[in-house]
């Protein structure tokens, strides 16, 4: 660019394209081991303290890291990442990831990885990377309505059909399902259980794309995203750490708590100058959380996060969703259980397709990273107006008895009685 422009000769540029860079060999550091979960602390301290403080006072520094989780964690993570390449015939360090592990009750960060060379200083794609979420986003569309209880319920009927949005400059939107098909009349649950594209972009349109990301924003996520119809299909790009964040807030049952790596700090002498308290906020409607958070089981049960029961028992309770962008891009899985968060981004570095969707590569690494560690089944406690029934999952008809092809699934109060029925049947509510 610099010959193009005239600012120097092309034999400078010429000479200037052979020289050696002088990059220096890469080593390990020998004083952090986790340099990725100590890249969050140092942030969080630099929140609280002058960069002169941190260097000259001898500070003690409480963390919240678990050192056998994020052991694990890494040792998991690359070898998936390695096995994964090696059975699909991709060139060996193509692949990248990124994953963090949470409380998932009190907002402790656990575990940070921030690239599969665990123990070099580097870029923190945890904390730094940004990639579109793609259908990460879906269950805040789906809390956005599930909070208008007069309006919308979980058997409530979305048509997924074709949509063409009008843009600027005579440019149109016409996004597709994954399976490139169209549905036609679902009930919520099935359409957030199967992730249809289409019957949650026309729900979120109804909405209004500025309610969603207002929900977003109350889940913890303060990022810019953008304002488009596009976000309703997670085109926005985020980090695995706002992500959790976000995901954090579902599994408190709508209460936020940010997420901390911190639990303390105490001067040389062993006096305590600031300790980290938990901070709980109530962010969306709990009893909307509790519908969501059920709805989100039946997407790891019978949904497109079924797989992982081919790796926990049938016993085990797990909620979660799976996120892919287009072209398979990137491959996200954002789950939780009774003890643990956890998000995992799988993907590229240069952006390139990596050839998975959210259930065939990040999703395997979140069973197999918290197969290794263990983990409690979520116990979800209903709160007060909330009422179970039973819905057929493709006519969404709701019933007092169990019919074919129905589950039990909660309603606020007031929200349904009227259209429930007493015996099985085919007619829609």
């Amino acid at each position: 660019v610099m010959q193009r422009f005239g600012l120097i000769s092309p034999n400078q540029a010429s000479s200037a394209k052979s020289a050696k860079l002088n990059v220096i060999k890469r080593s390990v550091s020998h004083i952090n081991k986790y340099p990725a979960f100590m890249d969050m602390v140092r942030r969080q301290l630099h929140e609280d303290y002058d960069e002169d403080d941190l260097q000259t006072e001898g500070l003690y520094i409480f963390t919240s890291m678990d050192p056998f989780v994020q052991s694990e964690a890494e040792t998991v993570l690359a070898n998936e990442l390695s096995t994964m390449e090696r059975y699909y015939g991709i060139k060996h360090n193509t692949l990248q990831s990124a994953m963090v592990i949470t409380n998932s009750t009190n907002g402790e960060v656990q575990a940070i990885i921030g690239g599969r060379e665990t123990g070099y200083a580097g870029f923190n794609r945890a904390l730094d990377a940004r990639r579109h979420i793609g259908s990460l986003i879906k269950p805040v569309i789906y809390l956005t309505a599930l909070e208008q209880a007069e309006r919308f319920h979980v058997a409530s009927i979305l048509k997924d059909e074709a949509i063409s949005v009008v843009l600027s400059r005579g440019k149109y939107w016409s996004p597709e399902n994954y399976d490139k098909k169209f549905h036609g009349d679902v009930p919520a649950i099935k359409a957030l259980t199967n992730s249809y594209n289409l019957a949650t972009i026309n729900l979120g349109l109804e909405l209004g794309v500025d309610k969603v990301i207002a929900t977003l924003r109350r889940l913890g996520v303060s990022r810019p995203v953008n304002v488009y119809p596009s976000f309703l299909l997670g085109a926005t790009e985020l980090s695995p750490m706002d992500v959790t964040q976000a995901y954090q807030t579902l599994a408190n049952g709508g209460f936020s708590v940010p997420l901390r790596s911190i639990r303390a700090v105490v001067d040389s002498h062993g006096r305590p100058l600031q300790r980290y308290e938990l901070k709980l906020s109530q962010a969306a409607d709990p009893r909307a959380v509790y519908i969501l958070n059920r709805a989100m089981e039946l997407v790891v049960r019978e949904g497109t996060g079924r797989k992982l029961y081919q790796r926990f028992p049938e016993a085990l309770s797990i909620a979660g969703k799976t996120g892919t962008t287009n072209d398979l891009k990137d491959s996200w899985f954002a789950g939780y259980t009774g003890d643990r968060l956890a998000v995992v981004w799988m993907g590229r570095d240069d952006n390139e397709s990596a050839g998975f969707s959210g259930s065939t590569g990040a999703m395997r690494i979140w069973g197999r990273v918290l197969e290794e560690l263990g983990t409690r089944s979520l116990e979800l406690i209903a709160p007060d107006e909330v009422s179970d029934y039973w819905v057929d999952i493709n006519t969404g008809a709701v019933t007092l008895e169990s019919c074919s092809d129905s589950v039990s699934l909660p309603f606020i109060t007031g929200s349904i009685e009227k259209s429930v029925q007493k015996q099985c049947s085919t007619t829609l509510p």
